[in-house]
């Protein structure tokens, strides 16, 4: 230690002469007095006891230290702590700690008078140590401050130690949570809190401070784990249970962070912040219902919370009940009429409730405090465009985009008012405005594929809906989009593709399979072309479908289907002549005959100019061998028309058959 010096390190006095001669001569003189002293002691110890033979023989080592330099022995110390006295011998050991204070009283030696012995305790007092007040608490520090360190009470003669007693210096927790409040860094902070905690399990103290320390370093989870090691002992430990509340919250643990402020509502039932961290844990869940009740259960017990009422009014509009937020929201606004973010959300409620005036009113007032809020402007559009004022929305929205230029949500919404004006060019310049800003946009995509579709641009709609299709996986109506442009780009073999995902993801109705038929069609693959027609005809028949179908029919020679297929587009068409020859012919075809002359004639009910059904009705009797009415059938055409060559041809055959027949 800095007071520490030894025989060596002391300066060295330098001797006068004749210092030496006086020394003997003093020693000498010393030495007869002694001798004369000892042999009258000792003629009385003799006389004594037994007892004195020790005695004459610490005598005898106190000549030879005095006279012939003989190192002294030390025979105890006493010495007074917190009051008490001890006595140490060689082989004891002296037990300290922070609370003690203790004096070296005295040594017993064999030097006469005690001459040149001194105390030394390391670390503590000063070169001489005997007969000063000590506190154990500086051995605690050194201790601490350097573990391996052993201390001792050092007794020197001449500064050369004669004899040591070994100091025990106890640390207690109290220690360890002193360095912990003095150390200028968390890191020692958090050792000298470990080691105390480890000592004194059950001290909660140290624990919260330890707790608190590893949450501020980042330790959260051994943090967290120090608050249950609390709570275990004492579970209704209010304050570890807000502090861990505080760690639950923010770690975004909101489900761990209610079941915290669930108990610690048990203990405190009036507390109203457990309940508002309650019903904000609910709302970061989605639980909306459950966020309002812990909001309004908080209200009761502190209605003047503004941050409360403001999340609860957030949360009636998550759950539409829009007049409740806006109740909310006003009582909010009279307490902080000035807040502008208030005022947005008051505003914003009333124009997802539909009072756009009051809505526009109060963004109005927003623009005052704000000239330069883009949003504002761009949410009185939306009001004016739900108000049916056009002009005003394109001017507000105008506005918006002159102080946001780069927001890609003004600009779609921009475009979106365009469309409603029916101005699609402009519309679909600020959609391409929106992807410059945002290429990822898939719904302005999507309305800039329709554009191009309602164009005829057909390439530009396919290249754009193809990308919507990437993120839009299974959106029927894309696909079935594509389908239509690739058909309509002639790409047959890529519609029907389009349009089978488009059926795949849900697409039902019967121009969908009209479509699909004709890609298949176009592309040779008839009798997939025909399952499609009729699927098409199944939803809803139309005369487009059923002429292919029933065409198909016949060359197939399937008669019963194919006059079917005639029927139905009589239901459509009443009236149609086509329709009830079509019916002869097949029955015709059948064999069957008398149905065949049945629907020729009311074929003829509603067009008697078609020379062709006339024929057909002339042949029908011809195979009946009915050669009269054959004759005047195929005159009724020939009358209608004489190019025909089938009833010019026909009507002397009926003439010469008419003869042959007779004569039979």
């Amino acid at each position: 230690m800095d007071y520490y010096r030894s025989s060596v390190e002391r300066k060295k006095v330098a001797r006068k002469p004749g210092t030496r001669k006086r020394s003997f001569y003093f020693r000498g003189i010393v030495l007869i007095v002694l001798i004369s002293f000892i042999v009258g002691v000792a003629s009385s110890l003799l006389m004594t006891n037994l007892g004195g033979l020790s005695r004459l023989s610490r005598i005898k080592d106190t000549i030879l230290v005095t006279v012939a330099g003989k190192i002294p022995h030390v025979y105890y110390i006493d010495i007074e702590k917190n009051g008490k006295d001890y006595r140490l011998k060689e082989g004891d050991r002296f037990e300290v700690s922070y609370r003690d204070e203790f004096v070296v009283k005295q040594i017993s030696t064999d030097a006469l008078f005690n001459r040149n012995i001194t105390v030394d305790i390391e670390g503590m007092g000063s070169s001489n140590d005997l007969e000063m007040l000590l506190k154990g608490i500086e051995l605690v520090d050194g201790k601490i401050a350097n573990g391996s360190k052993t201390f001792g009470i050092d007794v020197l003669h001449r500064d050369k130690v004669i004899a040591s007693i070994p100091i025990d210096v106890t640390i207690m927790p109290q220690d360890w949570l002193r360095f912990a409040r003095g150390s200028k860094t968390e890191k020692s902070r958090i050792e000298y809190l470990e080691r105390a905690v480890r000592m004194k399990k059950d001290d909660t103290n140290a624990r919260k401070m330890l707790a608190k320390l590893y949450v501020k370093s980042g330790m959260t989870n051994k943090g967290i784990l120090e608050y249950k090691r609390i709570l275990r002992q004492k579970p209704d430990d209010l304050a570890s249970l807000i502090e861990l509340s505080k760690i639950y919250m923010r770690g975004k643990q909101y489900e761990k962070a209610i079941s915290i402020h669930r108990k610690i509502i048990k203990i405190d039932t009036k507390d109203d912040v457990a309940y508002a961290n309650i019903a904000y844990s609910y709302a970061k869940l989605g639980n909306w219902k459950r966020a309002i009740a812990n909001s309004e259960a908080s209200l009761r017990l502190n209605p003047d919370s503004t941050t409360v009422r403001y999340n609860l009014a957030e949360a009636y509009e998550k759950t539409g009940r829009d007049k409740d937020a806006i109740a909310q929201y006003e009582k909010v606004l009279k307490k902080m009429p000035g807040d502008v973010n208030v005022m947005i959300a008051f505003s914003d409620a009333c124009l997802r409730a539909g009072r756009y005036d009051d809505a526009i009113n109060i963004y109005r007032k927003v623009i005052k405090k704000q000239p330069k809020n883009a949003s504002a402007y761009a949410n009185i559009g939306f009001a004016y465009g739900n108000k049916g004022l056009l002009e005003k929305e394109i001017a507000n929205y105008k506005k918006a985009i002159s102080l946001r230029p780069k927001d890609p949500a003004i600009h779609f919404n921009l475009a979106m008012a365009y469309e409603k004006g029916k101005l699609y060019d402009k519309a679909a310049r600020e959609y391409r405005k929106v992807l410059k800003l945002k290429p990822g946009d898939a719904d302005a995509r999507l309305r800039l594929a329709e554009y191009y579709l309602m164009k005829k641009d057909y390439g530009r709609a396919v290249v754009l809906y193809e990308k919507v299709a990437k993120v839009q996986l299974k959106d029927a109506s894309i696909y079935e989009k594509i389908g239509f442009a690739y058909g309509e780009l002639k790409k047959y073999k890529e519609s029907a593709a389009n349009y089978e995902k488009a059926i795949k993801y849900g697409a039902k109705g019967e121009y969908i399979h009209y479509n699909l038929a004709v890609a298949y069609d176009k592309t040779g693959r008839k009798k997939k072309a025909v399952f499609e027609y009729e699927k098409s005809a199944s939803h809803k028949p139309t005369m487009d479908v059923m002429t292919v179908l029933a065409n198909y029919y016949m060359k197939e020679k399937q008669y019963d289907r194919a006059i079917d297929a005639y029927k139905k587009m009589i239901k459509i068409a009443p009236g149609e002549a086509g329709l009830y020859s079509g019916i002869g012919y097949v029955c015709s075809l059948k064999g069957d005959i008398d149905r065949a002359i049945a629907n020729y004639k009311a074929s003829l009910r509603y067009d008697s100019e078609d020379d062709i059904v006339y024929c057909r009705l002339g042949n029908a009797y011809e195979k009946k061998g009915m050669y009269k009415e054959a004759l005047r059938e195929y005159t009724n055409a020939y009358q209608i028309n004489p190019d025909s060559n089938e009833a010019a041809r026909k009507i002397p055959q009926m003439r010469i058959r008419m003869l042959q027949k007779k004569h039979q």
